[in-house]
């Protein structure tokens, strides 16, 4: 005879809500393009940084019907960048799929497509160079190539602002560190 005991149903702990299962869709795809989680969620929760976003995705997108070898859907891929720059709900709603294969699947786990594209580039224009260096976390190296071009340019003074954040924060952590050996 079975205890009530045994006809207790466990509850898987490793299970995602059914409800946070778009989010999940959606920041998979988004990982695609940004390896860095932090940076996704943001994508989630800063209108800014969705923006920002949003213009390098449409940029990667200009005119493409592969990427690193990786098959595009041209009308999922334009319905993908209207949402994101729309008020799409992340969290509610899943956007279009614009890979007829996830770059994870292709790529494997530790490259985001935007990496695999910037060291794809046989000849790096100095935008290229730039983003491998900031990508790469040498920041100062990042720093003393932007130096060099021309803040009006679109892009480049956004960019040039977000390598001297990274390197003003390390200055930060060097700074604590000294402080903290010297106690």
């Amino acid at each position: 005879m079975n205890s009530q005991a045994d006809l207790i149903v466990h509850k898987n702990k490793n299970s995602i809500p059914e409800t946070e299962l778009n989010a999940l869709f959606n920041a998979m795809l988004l990982s695609s393009f940004f390896s860095d989680t932090q940076e996704v969620n943001a994508i989630f929760f800063e209108p800014t940084k969705r923006q920002q976003s949003t213009e390098v995705i449409k940029a990667i997108f200009t005119r493409q019907h592969s990427l690193a070898g990786i098959a595009l859907s041209s009308s999922k891929a334009t319905a993908f960048v209207t949402c994101l720059e729309g008020d799409f709900d992340l969290r509610a709603e899943r956007l279009p799929n614009p890979f007829k294969t996830l770059p994870q699947a292709a790529l494997g786990n530790n490259s985001s497509l935007l990496r695999v594209l910037l060291a794809q580039a046989a000849v790096l224009e100095p935008m290229d160079s730039i983003l491998m260096k900031y990508l790469d976390g040498e920041w100062l190296e990042a720093k003393a190539l932007i130096d060099q071009l021309d803040t009006n340019v679109a892009g480049v003074a956004e960019l040039k602002a977000e390598i001297d954040k990274k390197i003003h924060e390390a200055e930060e952590v060097d700074d604590l560190l000294d402080f903290m050996r010297g106690l």
